[in-house]
């Protein structure tokens, strides 16, 4: 656009719009002498304080609509970006992994994991085992080890970290149970010279890795049957090969039964199982076990079992906040154990799972919070059944609820102290 304005005195100024790539701009000329170009406005009959006033105004439009074409061209938003490929597959596959530490190969802990990941995975939830070092080690990797979501120790650990404080102060408000699990029979393998547990006296003994649960509970257990040995530290295979050398007079583990590493043995090692009395002095913190023949044919003659102790296992978790991540992804993992429960006593999955209970409480521990929750409800479900069956309508009010919620409290303690 262009104006032209024809102050007093004849002189001319001529002023210019111009707009292109969304940039405006304005031009202002002075020439006594400048053509008129067509579309042009002659204010020569206009005093010149109103042409004057013209001209600013015309001057200000043209910048205010400059900058706002700017302001525009600078605030206007950026079309969304898609996340990257990479990003996608590292969100999908952190988003439900449960990870799960255990023990060797050859051990129970690792079998019973594997049965975890079989039944248990899907499009929503995916554990991944870890191999571990046993329950003591377990524990301070649950608390301690980046990524261990959940590992299987036993309650002999448990109440041991406890005891010394080693680890960390009020270990039982640092972890907490998902459930009970199996009890691990303790083992020992001698040459058939060795008669009875006495007969180990003065005698190299293995006791496992250094610092692993084995070796803890066995210097408990020997201190406590008040039969002093020289205890040795070597690998569960190579202490086989040891006594086989006459280098070591037995080895000790613990694990549930079968236990995967004596698997190995055959008949012509002329080794068997040494029975464990179950004494006054193990009675508060030990179980009782048994060994069957059909189990170790190669270490148990026919038709003869093994009198030995054992100890519970536990599956634990940490104390995670309930907003957090890691604990939405137990609290899932816990929910998909408990739904399909029944599937882990279904074969091939481990024999130790038929010795699974999981309404067991492990007394001094609290329960995992979305696992206290899951029993509940399926106690109280049980509970309203039970009513339902003997006739009871249906509640109502608000007053029939308390009252419903009393009874259920009354028959839950009633049905625990009948377990």
């Amino acid at each position: 656009m262009h104006i032209t304005i024809e102050m007093t005195g004849g002189m001319r100024v001529a002023v210019e719009s111009q707009h292109s790539a969304g940039r405006n701009s304005m031009i202002c000329q002075s020439d006594r002498r400048l053509a008129r170009p067509r579309n042009e406005f002659n204010f020569r009959t206009l005093a010149p304080s109103v042409a004057g006033l013209v001209l600013l105004w015309v001057v200000a439009m043209g910048l205010f609509a400059g900058t706002a074409g700017a302001v525009e061209q600078a605030t206007a938003p950026e079309p969304a970006r898609a996340p990257r490929l990479e990003d996608q597959w590292k969100a999908k596959l952190n988003a439900n992994t449960v990870y799960i530490i255990a023990g060797s190969p050859e051990e129970t802990y690792l079998d019973i994991t594997h049965d975890l990941s079989v039944v248990l995975n899907d499009e929503n939830l995916r554990i991944l085992p870890m191999v571990g070092m046993g329950g003591a080690q377990n524990i301070r990797d649950v608390l301690y080890l980046k990524g261990v979501d959940i590992g299987i120790t036993t309650s002999q650990m448990l109440r041991y970290f406890a005891s010394t404080g080693e680890l960390t102060t009020a270990l039982d408000q640092r972890l907490s149970y998902i459930t009970r699990l199996y009890p691990e029979e303790m083992h020992v393998v001698s040459g058939r010279g060795i008669r009875t547990i006495e007969d180990l006296k003065g005698k190299n003994v293995n006791f496992s890795d250094v610092g692993s649960s084995t070796q803890i509970t066995a210097r408990d257990v020997f201190g406590l049957l008040g039969v002093a040995v020289n205890e040795v530290n070597l690998s569960q295979a190579d202490a086989i090969t040891a006594i086989k050398n006459g280098d070591i007079a037995a080895t000790v583990a613990f694990s549930g039964k079968p236990a995967g590493i004596f698997s190995h043995i055959s008949a012509t090692d002329n080794l068997h199982l040494v029975e464990i009395p179950y004494t006054r002095t193990l009675e508060n913190i030990y179980l009782p076990g048994q060994l069957e023949q059909a189990l170790y044919p190669n270490l148990i003659d026919k038709g003869q079992t093994v009198q030995t102790i054992a100890v519970d296992s536990v599956l634990i978790t940490n104390n995670w906040q309930p907003a957090s991540d890691r604990y939405r992804r137990v609290a899932k993992f816990v929910e998909s154990l408990f739904s399909r429960f029944a599937q882990f006593k279904k074969p091939p999955r481990h024999p130790k799972w038929m010795e699974v209970d999981l309404n067991k409480e492990l007394p001094g521990w609290q329960r995992f919070p979305a696992a206290e929750e899951l029993l509940q409800q399926a106690k109280f479900d049980e509970f309203q059944a039970s009513r339902a069956r003997g006739g009871n309508a249906a509640v109502q009010s608000a007053a029939d609820k308390q009252r419903l919620f009393r009874e259920f409290r009354e028959w839950s303690q009633g049905e625990g102290k009948r377990q």
